[in-house]
């Protein structure tokens, strides 16, 4: 078995000491996550993100807006939520949050490697592992693992994974944005936006209509190291 890199063992340190009494929740533990999105929670089998299982988000159409939104939700609603964002996409700054989101950045050869340590340590509801491409086998299998034995719900967003419980795409629509209208009726600025959620599951296909608010932040002058530019380029 290849030796972890040094990254995530610092990462298994830190959650050790950080979560002394976390309990791993064995498999065969039912139930799901509640997002906090009350539409999505009705579509959602159980009324929730399943635990222990592994859900593939598709990439595009809103996901992250919906992810984040659902973590935000998972964080008010006591638990913990963390995101590991293996992409290279998410700007620090941007990433504020009350409750405590925690924000992951490792290289992306080792996102993977460390959504398994997040899972496994059972301190964590939800875990989001925003990748860079298609999971391969060996992942898939170690991350459905660290998901049943830590009982998180997990979900991946990416291009593909071998193995997964619930599938979801989202897409924006156009027609359910709002506008904040300037003096002659003409739109200023987006206040909320509209994404469509399709959930696949075995003997499971149900469609639903979220709406999101939008956040605005100011221009920053140039983009943090190892994060993806407009071209996709990492620095």
């Amino acid at each position: 078995m290849a030796a972890l890199p040094a990254e995530v063992l610092e990462l298994r340190a830190q959650l050790e000491r950080r979560f002394p009494d976390a309990q791993p929740v064995r498999a065969g533990t039912t139930g799901a996550v509640a997002t906090g999105l009350g539409a999505l929670d009705a579509a959602l089998p159980a009324g929730g993100l399943p635990r222990g299982r592994v859900t593939l988000w598709r990439p595009g159409g809103g996901a992250t807006a919906v992810l984040r939104s659902a973590s935000a939700g998972v964080v008010r609603g006591g638990e913990r939520a963390a995101w590991v964002d293996g992409a290279g996409l998410v700007a620090g700054a941007y990433w504020d949050m009350p409750g405590g989101l925690l924000l992951f950045r490792p290289r992306s050869s080792e996102a993977a490697g460390c959504a398994e340590e997040l899972l496994r340590s059972g301190g964590f509801a939800l875990v989001v592992l925003s990748s860079c491409g298609v999971l391969s086998d060996g992942e898939g299998v170690r991350l459905g693992r660290g998901a049943r034995e830590g009982g998180s719900a997990l979900v991946v967003v990416a291009g593909g994974a071998p193995l997964s419980h619930l599938r979801a795409r989202s897409s924006f629509d156009v027609s359910g944005f709002q506008w904040c209208r300037g003096p002659f009726g003409e739109p200023v600025s987006l206040e909320a936006v509209a994404v469509r959620v399709k959930l696949q599951s075995m003997g499971l296909s149900r469609g639903v209509r979220l709406r999101l608010p939008v956040e605005h932040h100011d221009v920053r002058l140039s983009l943090e190291p190892r994060l993806v530019d407009r071209r996709g380029v990492v620095r």
